[in-house]
């Protein structure tokens, strides 16, 4: 979805956008387009690796496949969220600003896209 996002924005994306914002929603970190996509993809190859991580370390009743790959995409879900937010993020690229109230849209998100899997998987049981 992230890619997606990028390659429907990216003749739209100024050379220099903000990456990342402090508490106060002020941008504070600036890459380009192809810099920043290439740290999104990361964030979600940490995400993944953390995931088959966490698979292998906790307790045997939370390491099924279906608790794990239903977590994996609510977190997905958010992430991806964030990202194309931070994308559109309103300002130039010296004054962008984040409003906070992205995080709780995130959550909201990754809530519903984890429930959507957690039914979807319940069928195919």
């Amino acid at each position: 979805m992230t890619l997606v996002a990028f390659l429907l924005l990216r003749n739209t994306l100024p050379d220099r956008f903000a990456t990342h914002f402090g508490l106060d929603g002020k941008a504070d970190g600036y890459s380009s387009p192809t810099t920043a996509l290439g740290q999104y993809m990361l964030v979600f190859a940490v995400e993944a690796a953390g995931i088959a991580g966490a698979g292998l370390s906790i307790q045997p009743a939370l390491r099924t496949v279906r608790v794990l790959t239903v977590f994996a995409w609510g977190l997905a879900g958010a992430t991806a969220y964030l990202f194309i937010a931070v994308m559109g993020s309103p300002g130039g690229a010296d004054s962008a600003q984040f409003p906070l109230y992205h995080l709780a849209l995130a959550a909201v998100v990754g809530v519903a896209v984890a429930a959507a899997a957690w039914a979807g998987s319940r069928r195919q049981s």
